[in-house]
C-alpha cells in the first residue's frame, strides 16, 4: 500500500489544504483505479481513517484508490461565513487529482464517496449536488442538518454553527438540505448516485438518521437504489464506521461493477 500526504493549492480556498490518498502497489500500466473519497467526522482531518480505520488494508485489498479530504470546521458546505468546501472537494480537488493522477478513473461509475457522522451528512451534501460524479454514496451516522434547530447554547457552539449555516433554521428548501437536495435531483431526472445509509441502533441521533431514511422512502426514486443499514447494540464508533465502510464497498461493487478496470 502506498500513502501520499499533498498539500495543495486551492483556488476555490484560496489557500493550501491537505489531502491523504491511499494506493494499491505496482499499478499496472494498463490499470484505472475506481476512486473511494472519504469525508472525516466533525472533529477530524484527513488522517482520520487512516488511524481508526482498516482503510489502508482496503486499498490493497480491493485495489482502489482512496482520497481522504480535509473540509476542516465547515460540515463540508458551501459556508454562508466561510470558505467553499463542497466545491472544492465535489469539483476542483477530482480536477486537479485526475490529472495528478492518470491511473485514477474519472468515470462516474468508478467514483464513491463516503463519511461518518458531519462526513455522512457531508458525502449526502456533496454526491447530490455533484450527481454526475458519483456512481455511489455510503452514508454512516448522517441526519440532515435541516433536522437540527438553531440552538443558541454557548458562543462556543454559535459561532461554528453560523459560519456554516447562517442564523436561522435551515429551510427545508436550502442548499443545506438534503431532503430539498434528494427530491431536486430525483425531479429533475439527472443521474442518480445509488445510496447506501447506515447508522447503530444506539446512536445518539439515530432519530436524526430514521428521519433520512424517511425522506428517501417517501420519494421512493428506484434509481437512489436506496439501502439502509442498522446495527443492533452500536452508536457513535469506529467499529461500526469500519464495518459498514466495508459493507459501502460491497454494495457499491454489485452495484456499479468490479473493482479493476482497464484503460
Amino acid at each position: 500500500m502506498i500513502s501520499i500526504k499533498l498539500n495543495l493549492f486551492s483556488n476555490v480556498l484560496s489557500m493550501n489544504n491537505d489531502v491523504r490518498i491511499l494506493m494499491p502497489d505496482r499499478i499496472q500500466e494498463d490499470e484505472l483505479l475506481k476512486v473511494l473519497w472519504l469525508c472525516h467526522g466533525g472533529s477530524g482531518d484527513e488522517n482520520e481513517w487512516l488511524y481508526y480505520s482498516t482503510a489502508a488494508k482496503l486499498a490493497d485489498e480491493k485495489r482502489i484508490a482512496i482520497v481522504m479530504v480535509n473540509a476542516n470546521d465547515s460540515c463540508f458546505t458551501d459556508m454562508v461565513y466561510g470558505l467553499s468546501y463542497m466545491t472544492y472537494i465535489g469539483k476542483e480537488l477530482p480536477e486537479i487529482l485526475y490529472t495528478m493522477f492518470p491511473h485514477f478513473s474519472s468515470r462516474r461509475e468508478d467514483n464513491w464517496i463516503s463519511g461518518l457522522s458531519n462526513g455522512g451528512y457531508g458525502c449526502l451534501l456533496i454526491g447530490l449536488s455533484f450527481p454526475d460524479r458519483y456512481g455511489a454514496i455510503g452514508a454512516f451516522s448522517a441526519g440532515d442538518k435541516a433536522d437540527s434547530r438553531y440552538q443558541p447554547a454557548s458562543e462556543k457552539k454559535i459561532t461554528p454553527r453560523i459560519r456554516m449555516f447562517g442564523k436561522e433554521d435551515i429551510r427545508d428548501d436550502s442548499r443545506f438540505s438534503i431532503r430539498a437536495l434528494a427530491r431536486k435531483v430525483s425531479e429533475s431526472q439527472a443521474v442518480r448516485p445509488r445510496i447506501y445509509h447506515a447508522c447503530g441502533s444506539r446512536d445518539p441521533w439515530l432519530d436524526l438518521n430514521l428521519l433520512v431514511r424517511k425522506t428517501f422512502e417517501e420519494i421512493n426514486d428506484p434509481e437512489y437504489d436506496y439501502v439502509y443499514d442498522e446495527i443492533e447494540g452500536v452508536g457513535h464508533e469506529w467499529p461500526f464506521w469500519d464495518e459498514e465502510l466495508r459493507r459501502f464497498l460491497a454494495y457499491a461493487e454489485q452495484k456499479t461493477g468490479s473493482f479493476m478496470t482497464s484503460a
